[in-house]
């Protein structure tokens, strides 16, 4: 794909990736305004010292000098103790357990340096200052409560020992007094006097450094209260949730595009058809209560009318051997546009000095009345019959070569009428007088009329809408074509969207049109293209039409005996169509949710209600 491929993709799904954002961006708003605000202590830690053990030999050795970065550590881990959260607990009487107070706390080590920082996060700045001090003064404590007790315990075998020398000195000491002095007896109570001294004067240096120890760390920085909250942040976290939305957005427009099936580009209406574009018709605004225009006629200065007269100089190029004379104008499926296509491509034909002949076909749901001002109430199916003569069946609608065949009344049997060889020789008759007959017929897929009269046709130009045509009905309606011999000669992209500069068009999304409705579109649905309610007898064909209220010759077909071929939609338009449907769930949800908060917050801070402090503390 190149950026303008990626930058059309963004533009045609724009409004998922709004939605996205905007879903994204008040959820974090939301959550802000509720969440509770989370204030911060934080205390810091000195590590230094000498190991008090080694130092009574006379060997005096940091215990960060063989391994700092390992003894750094070593007291970061010591500092996240359970036993020290339990002496902070009781300390402060917090109602909590030791567990869930280490969770609020946060011990690292500061850069390269001796300095451990102990931060604490609670509901209350001074509950937060208070636990990061108070677990602080538990490590320096702990560090020196042990440190002592390593000393005690040398002491204390420093005293037993001491205790044996006095026994041994005041049992030598007998024994001269009874025995008289020897030089034996004088040896040995003077090394037994040595060693006394020199555990008492070791005695009294442990007794001393027990008093000194200080552990192995002193808190050189103490949490203050600060009453500025560190969460929640609603300016930061609605930036966030804007570049979150933004992503996300973007990442769920992409994925529906890889998802979707539809036609979108040249390249693919190509492929799927096997036949040249011949024209790009860009997407209409119609008025209020217009539903179908003769755009060359009535907007003959719109892009639309230049389109259709590109239309019309492509198709004389394609016909540079001059055998195509007929040709018929269908689409895969409804709401393609083959019917404006139809009429607006014979007015331009016309328009350039052509004899043309409009043919419609589709007798189910006929509209060449809603362009040109002719009506419905005698027409192809009255010819076919023998009702009535072509001559009587043609109208003129205006002053140009022009000539008007209307769809008639609901024939019983529509496919085979228009299978016939009486529809061959009214083909060929027409043919005689004019230089185009352009027939107008019924989507491919939807009934078989198309592809029963495609066989009289000398060429057939197919009608897509970008976005909306799908790869797989294009080449169910390429196949069915094939088998009746009929000849694509080109491909009509219609409905497109101009581009946002007026200098190029991109492919439309409208949907999945009502989920290839077929069944409803030519059974009961009107001709105004809007949803019917259910009859309970059959409806005229033509009771809708603009010529007024004309009995049909025949009921409409149920849609179960109809052979219809209606596609399956693919995984990935259903879970397309499943994502939109969420998103906009979501999407309204989160907007009545977002606007009942802010009124809520709003309000509660005006009158001082006490709402939004409740709910923090829910």
């Amino acid at each position: 794909m190149e950026l303008r491929d990626y930058l059309n993709v963004i533009r045609a799904r724009k409004w998922i990736i709004i939605q996205a954002v905007v879903i994204v961006t008040l959820t974090a708003l939301v959550v802000s305004l509720l969440q509770p605000p989370t204030y911060q202590g934080e205390a810091k830690v000195l590590i230094m010292g000498a190991d008090a053990g080694a130092s009574i030999f006379g060997t005096a050795m940091s215990e960060l000098s063989g391994s700092p970065e390992r003894g750094l550590q070593t007291q970061v881990q010591l500092m996240q103790l359970r036993p020290l959260a339990e002496t902070a607990i009781r300390k402060l009487n917090l109602q909590t357990t030791p567990d869930a107070l280490l969770t609020k706390v946060t011990v690292s080590a500061v850069g390269q340096t001796n300095v451990i920082t102990l931060v604490a996060t609670d509901g209350s700045a001074k509950r937060a200052a208070d636990i990061a001090n108070s677990m602080a003064d538990a490590y320096v404590t702990w560090s020196m409560d042990t440190k002592r007790e390593s000393i005690k315990a040398a002491a204390d075998e420093v005293q037993s020992r001491l205790d044996d020398a006095r026994t041994e000195i005041l049992a030598l000491g007998r024994k001269i007094n009874d025995s008289g002095k020897s030089d034996e007896l004088a040896a040995e109570l003077s090394i037994a006097t040595g060693t006394y001294t020199t555990l008492a004067g070791k005695l009294e240096e442990l007794r001393v450094n027990e008093q000194l120890q200080t552990g192995s760390g002193r808190v050189v920085s103490t949490a203050v209260v600060d009453a500025e909250p560190i969460a929640p942040k609603p300016t930061r976290n609605t930036a966030l949730g804007l570049a979150v939305g933004l992503v996300f957005g973007l990442g769920v427009a992409f994925l529906l595009e890889y998802l979707d099936n539809t036609i979108k580009s040249t390249e693919e209406a190509e492929k799927s058809y096997g036949a040249p574009v011949l024209g790009y018709i860009p997407a209409e605004k119609f008025e209020k209560g217009e539903k179908r225009r003769l755009t060359i006629v009535q907007k003959p200065g719109s892009p639309a009318s230049e389109a259709y007269r590109v239309l019309r100089n492509n198709l004389d190029f394609v016909n540079f051997e001059h055998d195509i004379k007929t040709v018929l104008i269908t689409s895969s499926a409804p709401g393609e546009g083959k019917s404006t296509v139809a009429a607006n491509l014979a007015a331009a034909l016309s328009q350039a000095g052509a004899k043309v002949v409009l043919v419609n076909c589709d007798f189910r749901r006929p509209t060449t009345d809603q362009f040109f001002p002719v009506n419905n109430v005698v027409g192809l199916s009255d010819v076919l019959l023998g009702r009535n003569s072509l001559k009587a069946a043609l109208q003129k609608p205006g002053e140009q070569d022009l000539m008007i065949l209307a769809a008639g009344k609901m024939p019983p049997n529509p496919s085979e009428l228009l299978g016939s060889a009486k529809m061959a020789d009214l083909i060929k008759s027409l043919g005689e007088w004019a230089d185009w007959v352009i027939v107008d017929s019924p989507p491919l897929l939807a009934v078989a009329d198309a592809s029963a009269s495609a066989r009289w046709a000398d060429g057939v130009l197919m009608v897509t809408r970008g976005g909306v045509s799908t790869r797989q009905a294009a080449k169910t309606g390429r196949e069915m074509l094939e088998k009746v011999g009929a000849r694509v000669v080109g491909v009509v992209v219609w409905g497109l969207e101009e581009g946002p500069a007026g200098g190029g068009y991109g492919y439309y999304y409208d949907g999945y049109y009502g989920s290839y409705a077929y069944h409803g579109y030519y059974s009961q649905q009107p001709v105004d293209g809007r949803r019917s309610t259910k009859h309970k007898k059959p409806l005229d064909s033509g009771a809708k039409g603009v010529a007024g209220t004309v009995a049909s010759a025949a009921a409409v077909v149920p849609p179960g005996e109809l052979n219809i071929y209606v596609p399956e939609k693919s995984m990935g338009r259903r879970v397309a169509e499943g994502i939109g449907r969420a998103m906009a769930v979501v999407l309204a949800i989160i907007v009545v949710l977002a606007i009942v908060a802010v009124v809520v917050y709003l309000l509660d801070g005006y009158f001082g209600w006490g709402i939004v402090g409740m709910l923090r503390m829910g």
